[in-house]
């Protein structure tokens, strides 16, 4: 598939990706704000979700959608990132990164980590607690979140990232979809394979640590991290992995796996379910949170 046959694609794609999505059954108390942050590609776009009850300056979430690589915005997230905001009491910083194939691998990673750095430089502004940051998301944007804390821990002046939370993120993108577990819920390997493909432009980048965080070889300073794997999601076994290596590394790691739940259950399907995930994230996020204040 040539560039402008990606283009072509990825446009129909993009449009069919209009489904419903879920929401707390309760508005949450918070609200969002919009900022713009410069980067190397131009300006992006930045949702600001906080409590409406607060006491600056309050710990972060950063925060990146899902979407294969491809697809998804910010919006996609905010109604939950809004519950996290009231339940986690938190600034959640809701994050549009570049998409491919437009902007393939590296350039999400790179660029996404341009504005962890702008929200870090701009603590004050935002009322954040530089001290209690934390990064996560959910499929592609679990990926983005795992290797933007391995870029950062190579870094000569990490930013002080606390902990991430991967929710059923795709880990090994150079093993073939189809050789992966099969579940009737899964994605289809032949769409794995096609997104894959635009984020990748070369095959030999899949090999890549920071798009295949499983094959990273330096574990051992990144911070705690909780992973969510749902029981049949064709990704779930990269993460179960990936989740070990961490433990045998010296991170402190929590893991909890959702059965009979398909990939992208926080967002489609059982909201009772979609519930206790998101809980479980508020959850861990208030406990790295209360640690950091007391370190």
């Amino acid at each position: 598939m040539n560039r402008q046959e990606m283009l072509e694609t990825v446009k129909q794609i993009r449009l069919e990706e209009e489904r419903p999505l879920l929401k707390p059954s309760h508005p949450p108390h918070a609200e969002t704000t919009t900022h713009f942050v410069p980067t190397s590609i131009g300006d992006l776009r930045l949702l600001l979700h906080s409590p409406l009850v607060d006491s600056h300056p309050l710990p972060g979430f950063i925060s990146l959608h899902g979407g294969g690589f491809i697809t998804g915005t910010p919006e996609m997230d905010q109604p939950w990132n809004l519950f996290l905001a009231e339940t986690a009491n938190c600034h959640v910083l809701n994050v549009e990164y570049p998409l491919a194939p437009e902007h393939p691998f590296p350039v999400p990673v790179h660029v996404t980590y341009e504005v962890v750095q702008w929200i870090f430089q701009h603590a004050d502004t935002l009322h954040l607690d530089a001290t209690r940051i934390a990064i996560g998301g959910h499929s592609a944007g679990g990926n983005l979140a795992t290797a933007i804390s391995l870029w950062n821990a190579e870094q000569t002046h990490p930013v002080p990232l606390i902990a991430q939370i991967l929710d059923y993120p795709p880990l090994d993108l150079a093993t073939d979809p189809a050789d992966k577990p099969f579940f009737e819920e899964a994605i289809p390997s032949e769409q794995a394979r096609q997104f894959n493909a635009m984020y990748i432009a070369r095959p030999e980048d899949a090999y890549h640590h920071l798009a295949s965080p499983l094959y990273a070889a330096q574990l051992e300073t990144l911070p705690q991290t909780l992973v969510l794997t749902a029981e049949h999601d064709s990704l779930a076994q990269e993460a179960r992995e990936y989740a070990k290596r961490l433990q045998a590394a010296g991170v402190y790691v929590e893991h909890e796996e959702f059965a009979g739940q398909p990939h992208a259950f926080t967002h489609h399907g059982d909201v009772g379910v979609a519930l206790q995930a998101w809980q479980r994230i508020a959850d861990f996020l208030r406990h790295a949170f209360q640690s950091a204040e007391r370190s």
